[in-house]
């Protein structure tokens, strides 16, 4: 008799963040036969007849998959003379851990960590994983069947886990759980007290598939966190503000804040990343925040440059639309701002227009006007120039653009680096 096996990425209901990066010949059909060997590939024509009705029955089964079927082993018992990082210091209450095998997950759980300002860790198996594809999705799931729980490459001493408050715990989703190295560092110690908070990284599969896994492997406080299917800044700075786990304000820069005088950080944001900026701007400056919004707003479909009918695509070919009226263009105790900030994203080598509106309803007369912007590839260019022709008041300076996906250090040292007279 012929067992089969549906590889991950060939059902919609299958884990689509299986371990590493898989060749094309890994979301073939594979097959093990009576001997246990696993065939992969097409050429195996005297299942074919009936794969397509097996395929189907176990399609159903896959989708109502949801994990909790690795609990805590039976008498547990900690590894003999484990590596421990001896050199590893707690200098926050809040721990980011994370296991990633592609790099994923740690590009997730460092913006985590300098976000809040915690400390990190890896979770490391003793054993490293293969680097090809299909054996490590042979391994872990050899590993999640025999609810096995891998020896790591290195522990935290118990000292400095009894420092932490707060545990921020990321995995991928393997075969619609944590990988075992996830529960062993789980196993490992005894959490009582403390909080987990889980994050994962996959491109289809919900974190809660992994939650009762988490909750059957230690005895914190676990509470069910936020997928990400790719490193979005915004996205995951967001989610930690929602969590408040900022408990630090950070130290308001001694001179360049000061010097600027009072700051204004104006905005328009089509899809969050210009606003996330803005907010980190004006956190750096101790300033204050005004959103530039359109009377009519932006949908995606408005923001889809691709396709020519689109807003923004007509408002580019046709010059006389791109007139966006704005709730408001007053701002209350304009004249006190010295220093004003615009930002915006860069729509066709110039600043997104919606902001045109405010520039040229306001006297810059006496102020020092920074414009900057967020763009994946394009740089600032002219935007600032042309702004500063329609306003025509103002001291002006050159700015600057921001990647998508910036980092509230870089933000926060660009400003931290400014001077005042800087031209």
């Amino acid at each position: 008799m012929n067992l089969f096996e549906l590889p991950q990425k060939t059902s919609r209901c299958y884990n689509k963040n299986e371990p590493g990066e898989a060749a094309d010949d890994a979301f073939l059909p594979r097959v093990r036969n009576e001997n246990g060997t696993i065939m992969q590939g097409g050429n195996h024509e005297k299942n074919n007849h009936y794969f397509v009705c097996v395929l189907l029955v176990i399609g159903l089964v896959a989708c109502g998959e949801s994990g909790g079927e690795n609990p805590s082993p039976n008498g547990y018992k900690r590894p003999e003379n484990p590596t421990m990082d001896t050199s590893f210091e707690a200098k926050s209450s809040v721990l980011v851990a994370y296991f990633s095998k592609t790099g994923t997950t740690s590009a997730v759980a460092e913006t985590i960590a300098e976000y809040l300002g915690a400390d990190l860790f890896e979770i490391e198996r003793k054993e490293p994983y293969p680097d090809a594809y299909t054996p490590t999705t042979e391994e872990a799931e050899e590993e999640k069947e025999a609810n096995a729980r891998p020896e790591l490459a290195v522990y935290l001493p118990d000292e400095v886990m009894a420092e932490y408050d707060t545990i921020l715990l990321g995995f991928p989703i393997w075969w619609h759980t944590a990988p075992m190295a996830v529960l062993s560092f789980l196993n490992y110690y005894d959490l009582s007290g403390k909080t987990v908070i889980t994050f994962c990284t996959s491109g289809g599969s919900a974190i809660s598939e992994s939650t009762e896994d988490i909750r059957d492997n230690t005895n914190a406080s676990v509470i069910e966190g936020q997928r990400f299917g790719k490193t979005d800044t915004a996205d995951i700075e967001n989610w930690l503000d929602r969590l408040s786990l900022r408990t630090e304000t950070p130290e308001e820069p001694s001179s360049p804040a000061s010097q600027w005088g009072d700051v204004l950080v104006v905005y328009f944001s089509a899809s969050g990343r210009t606003e996330a900026v803005a907010r980190e701007i004006a956190d750096a400056a101790g300033g204050d925040l005004f959103e530039l919004v359109p009377i009519d707003p932006y949908t995606s479909a408005d923001l889809n440059y691709s396709d020519e009918d689109s807003r923004v695509s007509r408002e580019y070919r046709e010059e006389s639309l791109r007139d966006v009226a704005l709730t408001d263009v007053t701002v209350e105790n304009w004249e006190e701002y010295e220093t004003v900030l615009i930002g915006y994203p860069i729509w066709w080598g110039i600043a997104a227009w919606p902001v045109n509106g405010f520039v040229e309803a306001n006297d810059f007369t006496g102020k020092t006007v920074i414009p900057f912007c967020t763009s994946a590839s394009s740089g600032l260019g002219e935007s600032g120039a042309l702004l500063e022709e329609a306003a025509g008041t103002g001291n002006w300076l050159e700015g600057v653009r921001f990647r998508s996906g910036a980092s509230a250090s870089d933000v926060r040292a660009w400003w931290e680096g400014l001077a005042p007279d800087a031209e």
